[in-house]
């Protein structure tokens, strides 16, 4: 079933296994709209084309200022959706944020009557997190303008979404603007050369970012390029935004909290510190989660509590007889199965519906599922459908080498 994810920073349309990125910006240019990743390229552009508020305050209010024929937010959110959607049809499962008010969801229910899809199943974004990750932990949800903290505990198998909280002002749009203020300054002070005078190279430097902050994930400096200028960029030059953030997000978290859950980009944030183990909240496991929940009959509500996900897989066949065990002992000697995937020296869980390359996802504990027609070779031999994967393996996708490990508890 297609699930729209409505977070407006990563808004995504879920559809057999494959996504739709649709950020929420809206341009108007000669006359008509366009949304989503085409209005984020020219954010920096024509800043006075463009709307990045309309899903943050959605509401009936009039559009202040004002951008081409839309009345009020909702005729863009309308607009937006009528594009996103417009080979879509039937079923439809919502996930959205704990800081969306009623009203506004309210509105959002309202708009989609209009549109020739059926709403089957409104699911809170945090709890599906928190029954991916299985355990109790505070969900960091990065938005265009804020951040939402969610406390999520978990029990008997089922993950619940307590009250979120709001860090307004320190959103992603925020946060890449400290990153390319800092970035800026590293080219004037290398090049003389200033990325941010031009509109054209600003939004260059702006899109570079997020691959940018990967990257140094696992690298302590990497070369940055903007119309033929380079500059080194290190990971300590940008550790004072993550303080920063930190500074701000950390008096808000839950109180011994055991876990955090963060959005891929602050999970990236050199500087950033804080008080508990963290993950990272991999986009796949908003519709992996929700695939397992149960659709409620009659009057649509809205869950807040999502089944976690199985972690052990079912034995591969019966034990032996005269066996006590549950499922059949491992040989003796015999590779453990992987928990967590080794790229460019950077170790990551495999938590079930996260992606490791364009068309492998993580479908059980050890357990991958290859698409149709994808080359993909594991220990150098060819691989499709569903495999395991142990300690030692090594996969080769797209010119991509993961190595996988087992990390002990």
């Amino acid at each position: 079933m297609p699930l729209l994810d409505c977070n407006d920073a990563s808004l995504r349309l879920w559809r057999d296994g494959l996504d739709t990125w649709s950020p929420g910006f809206a341009w108007f240019s000669d006359g008509r709209y366009q949304f989503g990743e085409l209005a984020w390229q020219q954010a920096r552009r024509a800043p006075r084309e463009i709307n990045n508020r309309y899903w943050h305050r959605l509401s009936t209010q009039n559009l202040s200022p004002a951008l081409g024929p839309a009345r009020h937010t909702a005729d863009l959110v309308h607009a937006h959706l009528e594009s996103l959607l417009s080979n879509v049809s039937g079923e439809l499962t919502l996930a959205i944020p704990g800081a969306m008010e009623s009203q506004q969801l309210s509105l959002l229910l309202g708009i989609l009557q209009t549109l020739p899809v059926n709403i089957s199943a409104v699911a809170h974004r945090s709890a599906l997190v928190g029954g991916a990750m299985g355990q109790s932990c505070a969900h960091v949800e990065l938005q265009l303008h804020q951040t939402c903290i969610t406390p999520v505990s978990v029990e008997r198998g089922v993950a619940s979404a307590g009250e979120t909280q709001i860090l307004p002002g320190h959103g992603l749009l925020g946060l890449m603007d400290d990153v390319a203020e800092r970035i800026g300054e590293q080219f004037v002070a290398q090049t003389r050369f200033d990325p941010q005078r031009r509109a054209d190279t600003e939004q260059t430097l702006y899109e570079q970012i997020p691959e940018l902050l990967r990257s140094l994930a696992t690298l302590s400096e990497i070369s940055l390029t903007v119309e033929g200028h380079t500059a080194r960029i290190t990971a300590d030059a940008l550790r004072p935004v993550g303080a920063a953030f930190s500074h701000a997000l950390v008096p808000i978290l839950p109180q011994q909290i055991p876990h955090i859950a963060l959005d891929t980009l602050l999970a990236v944030l050199p500087g950033l510190s804080l008080p508990s183990d963290t993950s990272t909240v991999e986009t796949e496991v908003i519709p992996a989660v929700a695939s397992a929940m149960t659709v409620p009959e009659g009057e649509l509500i809205f869950q807040r509590e999502a089944p976690c996900l199985e972690k052990t897989r079912p034995p591969a066949e019966s034990p032996q007889s005269g066996s006590s065990a549950a499922t059949p002992a491992r040989q003796a000697g015999a590779p453990p199965v992987a928990t967590h995937q080794l790229v460019a020296g950077r170790a990551t869980p495999l938590i079930i519906g996260t992606r490791i390359a364009d068309g492998v996802m993580v479908s059980g504990n050890g357990e991958l599922t290859i698409a149709a027609n994808l080359a993909v070779h594991l220990n150098d031999q060819p691989a499709d459908g569903v495999i395991a994967v142990n300690a030692s393996d090594r996969l080769n996708v797209g010119g991509v080498e993961v190595h996988f490990i087992a990390v002990e508890s």
